[in-house]
C-alpha cells in the first residue's frame, strides 16, 4: 500500500506492469509475499497459521505464465485499493502523542522516547486488537505500548527519554509493532483486561540512517475495545534478550535481571553462522499466586540486522495427553528485519500447544556478522560504517537481540 514500508506501491496495473519480472522473481522464490515462518527439516510446528499469506505453487506458476506472456492486462481491472492501517480493527481508540518526534541535526545514535497516553477509560474494558501507525516510517525502528495501572505515575506526565523500558513500576506489556508489522486481531472469546483509569505508556525507538526523513513522528497507538468479558485473557510476553545464553531465565519482560552464569553474548566480526540460545523456564508461581497452565495462541521473532534465523523451541515438564514433550513452535529461516509479524495458529483454543510451570521455552538465535549479510551491509554503510565489529547484546540497530514475542491465553 502507499506509506508502507515497500519502496514502491503495487496499487494500479501501470504500477505492477512496470515490476512484473521483480514480481515473478520474487513470488518464483518465494521471498514475498513476506511470511517469514517456514516448515524446515527440524520445525515444523503442528499446527497451521491463521491468515497464511504465501502463494500455493498453482498462484506462483500463473503469475509466471502472466509475465512469460507479456504481463497483459486484463479485461476488467478491479480499480486501485487504498488500505488503510489498521482497517481491520472494529471500534477503536486512537492515542497519539501530543508532541512530534525530530532527531536532533547531526544526531547518529539510536533514541528511544516515551510517551505517556490516556485513553480515558471510565469502566473496565477488554482489548481485541491493536495497530499501530508510525508517522514517519523512515525512523520508527519499533514501537511498544504498555500498561500503567491506576494510581501509578510515569516519570514524567507527556515524554521522556526510556532506553531499557518505560521505567514505571507496574507497567505491564499491552502489545508491540517492529517494520512488517499488520494489526492484530484477537479471535472471539479472547481479550486483554484494561481497568479503568489505565494509562498507557508508548515507547518508541528511533533509528538515524542516510534515508531517514525530517518528518516529525507521531506514532499512533489504536486499540480495538469491547465491553464484554471474554472467556479467555491474554497475556503477552517477550522472553529473551539474556546477557547470559544457554541458561535458564528467571523473568518475563520486565521480571529478575538475566542469571549470572553462562557466556556473554557477543557476535565475533565475520561469523557467519553465529548462535546465541535463550533458554526461559517458566516458573512455578507469579505474584505469589500458583501459574496456571496456558495455552499459546502466537509466536514471533525479532532480532536487528546480523539476524538470518530464529527457532523457537518448546520443552514440556510436565506433558498432558496428545502433546509432544518436545515441540518447535516457530523457524524463520530467512529472517529479514523488514518483515516482522505475529504469527498466531489456526486451531481452537483448545487445542492449542499447552505451556505451564516447569516448561522451558527456548530460543535459538543465529546471525551472520559479515558483509555478506545484504541487510547488515546495509545498515553499516547508513551509518557511514565500512566494515563489521563485534556485536553485543543492545537496542541500537547495529546492536542485536533475540528475543521471541509470545501471547499466552488462559481461561478466566
Amino acid at each position: 500500500m502507499r506509506g508502507g514500508i515497500a519502496p514502491f506501491a503495487l496499487t494500479t496495473f501501470a504500477e505492477v506492469r512496470d515490476e512484473a519480472s521483480a514480481i515473478a522473481e520474487e513470488t518464483r522464490t518465494r521471498r514475498m509475499p513476506p511470511w517469514g515462518a517456514r516448515e524446515t527439516n527440524e520445525c515444523t510446528p503442528r499446527f497451521g497459521w491463521r491468515n497464511d499469506e504465501r502463494l500455493s505453487n498453482d498462484e506462483i506458476a500463473t503469475v509466471d505464465a502472466w509475465v512469460r506472456g507479456g504481463a497483459k492486462e486484463g479485461d476488467a481491472p478491479p480499480p486501485p485499493q487504498k488500505p488503510v492501517a489498521g482497517a481491520r480493527l472494529g471500534e477503536t481508540v486512537a492515542l497519539t502523542p501530543r508532541d512530534g518526534f525530530v532527531f536532533p541535526i547531526g544526531a547518529r545514535d539510536d533514541i528511544v522516547r516515551c510517551f505517556v497516553l490516556d485513553p480515558k477509560l471510565d469502566r473496565a474494558r477488554y482489548m481485541t486488537g491493536s495497530d499501530f501507525v508510525p508517522g514517519n516510517r523512515s525512523i520508527v525502528h519499533h514501537a511498544i505500548a504498555f500498561a500503567i495501572p491506576p494510581g501509578a505515575k510515569a516519570p514524567h506526565d507527556v515524554a521522556y527519554d526510556c532506553p531499557g523500558g518505560p521505567n514505571t513500576a507496574g507497567a505491564t506489556l499491552v502489545a508491540a509493532w517492529a517494520p512488517g508489522g499488520v494489526p492484530s486481531t484477537l479471535p472471539p472469546g479472547v481479550a486483554l483486561p484494561v481497568d479503568a483509569g489505565t494509562k498507557l505508556v508508548l515507547q518508541v525507538h528511533y533509528h538515524p540512517h542516510a534515508n531517514a526523513t525530517r518528518v516529525p513522528d507521531r506514532t499512533t497507538f489504536r486499540m480495538e475495545l469491547s465491553d464484554e468479558a471474554p472467556a479467555w485473557v491474554m497475556v503477552p510476553r517477550l522472553i529473551g534478550n539474556f546477557r547470559h545464553a544457554a541458561t535458564a531465565g528467571i523473568g518475563l519482560l520486565g521480571g529478575p535481571s538475566d542469571p549470572p552464569t553462562g557466556p556473554v553474548f557477543a557476535i565475533p566480526v565475520n561469523a557467519p553462522r553465529h548462535t546465541e540460545t535463550m533458554v526461559f523456564t517458566l516458573p512455578s508461581s507469579l505474584a505469589g499466586l500458583p501459574l496456571p497452565r496456558m495455552r499459546i495462541l502466537g509466536v514471533g521473532a525479532h532480532m536487528h540486522l546480523a539476524g538470518v534465523d530464529q527457532k523457537l523451541t518448546l520443552k514440556r515438564g510436565t506433558v498432558l495427553a496428545g502433546e509432544p514433550r518436545e515441540e518447535c513452535l516457530l523457524q524463520e529461516p530467512s529472517w529479514a528485519f523488514d518483515w516482522q509479524r505475529m504469527y498466531v495458529y489456526d486451531a481452537p483454543l483448545e487445542s492449542l500447544p499447552s505451556v505451564g510451570a516447569g516448561d522451558s521455552l527456548e530460543v535459538r538465535c543465529t546471525y551472520d556478522n559479515s558483509l555478506a549479510n545484504v541487510q547488515l551491509k546495509r545498515g553499516l554503510v547508513a551509518q557511514g560504517r565500512r566494515s563489521p565489529s563485534e556485536i553485543r547484546l543492545g537496542e541500537g540497530t547495529l546492536d542485536e537481540m533475540c528475543l521471541a514475542a509470545v501471547q499466552l491465553v488462559m481461561k478466566r
